[in-house]
């Protein structure tokens, strides 16, 4: 498998970049127990470097009481198609660090996919790269970018 490029978020407003991150800690609180995999994985995503300072703290405080996920996706509804398949994808990095998809994280799985837009064939896609990623030997900077859509 060819390791995915990194997600450059730095593009997106800090709402947004505030709500992707949000959108991660809900998914590894879907299940109501933070798993450590799952938030290491999420800790591995973070790119602070260029937020405020009360967007850094914003973040921590995300991590420790994360926001409803569907007020978090809804941030993206209306945003190309391929920062709502990133999202995604890395949701399911997320869901995947532990291993075990959790009956809480397969409902967070349908209102993201729901939510965003995207339909069966294409997330199960993104699942599979997901999967991989878990897999790969290779070092793997995060968040992860899928494959732009072939036309």
């Amino acid at each position: 498998m060819t390791t995915p490029d990194t997600l450059d978020l730095s593009s997106l407003s800090e709402d947004d970049r505030l709500s992707f991150y949000g959108a991660l800690f809900a998914m590894s609180a879907a299940d109501r127990d933070m798993d450590e995999s799952e938030d290491d994985r999420i800790f591995e995503s973070l790119d602070l470097g260029d937020l405020s300072g009360d967007a850094r703290k914003r973040v921590f405080r995300l991590a420790i009481q994360p926001p409803p996920l569907e007020r978090c996706l809804l941030q993206f509804k209306d945003h190309d198609v391929e920062l709502r398949r990133a999202l995604m994808l890395n949701l399911l990095d997320v869901v995947l660090a532990d291993g075990v998809i959790e009956p809480g994280e397969h409902v967070g799985l349908h209102e993201a996919r729901e939510v965003l837009g995207l339909d069966r064939d294409d997330v199960a896609g993104l699942h599979d790269v997901a999967f991989g990623v878990q897999q790969a030997t290779d070092a793997v900077r995060r968040p992860i970018r899928p494959a732009p859509l072939s036309v």
